[in-house]
């Protein structure tokens, strides 16, 4: 195995934290992956992102930024199998908003054990934590799913960061990308995340995909201003079972696939990892 490359993934959609996220890293590797995934549930437009990535690219240099769109369909079955008996067990929004995200962040893990990377990234942030004052909280934001996750991925050999997660509020983080130039999706600046928001001007503005069944999903908060109620705990265990009984069982399989042992991946990396401490 070659030496691991000090590049980065970061599980990109063109919104604020990811944006943000790929700002933040860029300094501290060589090379930044932009993986923006094709999950096939009620989403569109999963390339309007490209005006952001020529703007970091003009901005670190192209040979630094590299963007693709990684096909995460499979993987995001297998995270929602099971879902109708999830959902007797777990909330809505676990069970559709957690499971896509849980998909996610596994298709950056399979991403950089594929490319050799060092790690990978994402936008989750403590000011999304959902509380009974924050409306627009997200359960995936909880600090101890992070947690969970980033031990999930040292695990694999696989630094799993978040270079936003305490980085101000999101107006400094929206005041930080327009100074660098960033376009800004419309739907991002709408503080409500009501229907009002979406019938716009600028509806067909867009700057990162639109998720159709995430807004559909949080119909109580969008059209009735009530947000659904998180339990971290509940939440938790049920990121750990979808970790345990379809994600690590999906990496295995697709890598032995491709005449991959996955075990005899993972060693070479920790063994790769402890030279480069020496």
């Amino acid at each position: 195995m070659d030496k691991i490359k000090n590049e980065a993934a970061v599980l990109f959609s063109g919104g604020i934290d990811s944006l943000l996220a790929a700002v933040e890293l860029q300094a501290s590797f060589d090379r930044l992956h932009l993986v923006t995934f094709e999950k096939g549930y009620l989403e569109f437009g999963v390339k309007n992102n490209l005006a952001n990535v020529e703007r970091l690219k003009k901005l670190y240099g192209e040979k630094r930024i590299s963007h693709v769109v990684m096909d995460l369909r499979e993987l995001t079955k297998r995270v929602y199998k099971g879902l109708w008996k999830d959902f007797r067990r777990y909330d809505i929004e676990t069970c559709w908003c957690v499971g896509c995200r849980l998909a996610m962040n596994a298709g950056g893990l399979l991403y950089a054990l594929e490319h050799n990377l060092k790690g990978y990234a994402d936008g989750s942030n403590r000011e999304q934590v959902p509380s009974k004052e924050n409306l627009v909280g997200t359960a995936e934001n909880f600090p101890s799913v992070v947690d969970r996750l980033k031990v999930f991925a040292a695990e694999h050999g696989v630094e799993f960061m978040t270079p936003v997660y305490s980085r101000g509020s999101r107006e400094q983080r929206r005041a930080r990308l327009r100074e660098l130039g960033f376009e800004i999706d419309y739907l991002s600046l709408d503080r409500s995340k009501k229907i009002g928001g979406m019938i716009t001007k600028d509806f067909f503005r867009r700057s990162q995909p639109m998720c159709l069944s995430g807004w559909l999903i949080h119909w109580r908060r969008n059209l009735l201003g009530k947000p659904v109620q998180q339990d971290e705990d509940r939440v938790l265990t049920y990121v750990i079972q979808k970790l345990e009984n379809a994600v690590r069982k999906y990496l295995r399989e697709y890598f032995t696939a491709r005449g991959v042992n996955l075990d005899d991946l993972v060693q070479r990396r920790r063994n790769n990892l402890l030279a480069d401490k020496r």
